[in-house]
């Protein structure tokens, strides 16, 4: 057997009788450590900071055990291999030998290429980390040493997050970006389950998260291809939401994963969106989002059988308003009228600016004694109260007309029958409603 392998012999499964994650003492421990024909050394899981260390491990490092206490880890083998242990998430089962790695350490002031093994043991109630050093097998180990470095340099240069997981989801590698990207520490997200509750703080999104990772991860294997992308709302550990694109692709026995910051990009698509979709002024739907939203809803209510009705709004007098008090002053009105509007109108309620004073809105309405109180609600909210948006408040009032549709009728039948209802309504004297 190679003599990395032999730290098993410290695994509960051997060396210890009982259950492989049950705590042990520090006595315990020290023993099962000389016992061991291999340098040994347990660190803070987090810090990398030495608590204990064997005899093989005092005349691999040059030191007493003595001076092993406290001792930093980049002290024994370099910063660059000490950066390079940090990043290897020991993540299996509490005493249970991850998979050896290499790393070119400097130790006495020579460079040496080490194998490297990583245990998780519970000490007195404490995780702690269990690294076993040996040299590597001289053949070949040098180059393969310099390519792993070079593999993890450039995985810790890429702009994305990189992720080597296991079968069951567990973390094996994280690059730098991974971890500036996400915040939390191996410890904070030692099981993938402490992933999901930090991640996705909110039960009902993170069982959502969690369904389209599985199916969407189901479906790639199912036909051996990568993971078709998609987003997700994603907490950090600083309590900022970040926005990201997940792929994924199954390779052997792991899982590599890749994780892409798109929270800027989807801000912007949003803000198109709302611009594209949304009157500059007033901050109603346009026409033509109002059109798509109307198509939207008929199509639906067709479907269900559940009638909706189109109301038609127009600001009385309106040009007479730009002509005495300035059309600064009109858009203030157009504005202070969207605002008295919405006041009224329930969120669903589809509303929109038609052009000039004129306004639109579809109803998810039965009746037409529905239909007429919620117009005529409108026309008290907009000339109930003076509008002080120039010099002197002035009163202001609009008429409505109103239409339900029928089973069948297409969108532009209704709004024109509305259309219909709101000139009579301006030609029987304004300030009313009439429903066709």
């Amino acid at each position: 057997m190679h003599e990395a392998a032999k730290t098993s012999a410290l695994s509960p499964h051997d060396g210890v009788a009982g259950d492989p994650a049950r705590a042990r003492s520090r006595q315990e421990v020290d023993f099962w450590m000389d016992c061991v024909g291999a340098p040994l050394v347990l660190m803070e899981k987090q810090a990398l900071t030495v608590r204990y260390a064997n005899r093989n491990a005092a005349i691999l490092f040059g030191l007493g055990l003595e001076p092993f206490g406290a001792c930093p880890v980049d002290e024994l083998v370099g910063p660059e291999a000490a950066l390079m242990l940090g990043q290897i998430w020991s993540v299996a089962p509490v005493g249970v030998p991850g998979e050896p790695f290499l790393v070119r350490a400097l130790v006495q002031g020579q460079e040496r290429t080490l194998m490297v093994q990583v245990t998780k043991l519970a000490v007195e109630d404490e995780i702690l980390r269990l690294f076993s050093f040996v040299d590597a097998p001289p053949q070949g180990s040098v180059t393969l040493a310099g390519w792993q470095e070079n593999v993890i340099s450039l995985l810790n240069w890429l702009p994305f997050g990189f992720e080597i997981a296991s079968s069951e989801d567990q973390i094996q590698f994280a690059n730098s970006t991974f971890k500036e990207l996400f915040g939390y520490t191996m410890d904070d997200i030692a099981n993938i389950e402490d992933w999901w509750r930090l991640a996705y703080p909110d039960p009902e999104y993170r069982e959502f998260a969690r369904t389209q990772w599985h199916s969407s991860i189901a479906a790639a294997r199912a036909e051996d291809r990568e993971m078709t992308p998609f987003d997700l709302d994603v907490m950090t550990a600083s309590g900022a939401r970040r926005t990201i694109q997940f792929r994924h692709r199954t390779i052997g026995n792991f899982n590599v994963n890749l994780y892409i910051d798109v929270t800027r990009e989807r801000a912007y698509a949003e803000e198109l969106k709302v611009l594209a979709d949304t009157d500059p002024l007033t901050g109603a739907m346009n026409r033509r989002r109002f059109f798509e939203e109307a198509d939207r809803i008929h199509a639906d209510s067709q479907r269900r059988g559940t009638p909706i009705a189109f109301l038609m709004l127009d600001i009385d007098h309106f040009k007479s308003i730009n002509d005495r008090y300035g059309h600064g002053v009109g858009d203030l009105v157009l504005i202070e009228f969207t605002r008295r509007c919405r006041e009224v109108l329930h969120p669903g309620d589809c509303f929109g600016r038609m052009g000039g004073e004129e306004f639109a809105v579809v109803l998810g309405a039965g009746t037409r004694e529905t239909v007429y109180t919620v117009a005529e609600k409108i026309r008290s909210a907009i000339g109930a109260d003076l509008f002080a948006v120039g010099l002197e408040p002035f009163k202001v009032s609009v008429s409505a007309g109103g239409a339900i549709c029928e089973t069948g009728e297409s969108v532009g039948s209704v709004i024109s029958r509305a259309d219909n209802a709101l000139y009579d309504a301006k030609k029987s004297g304004r300030d009313r409603v009439i429903i066709r």
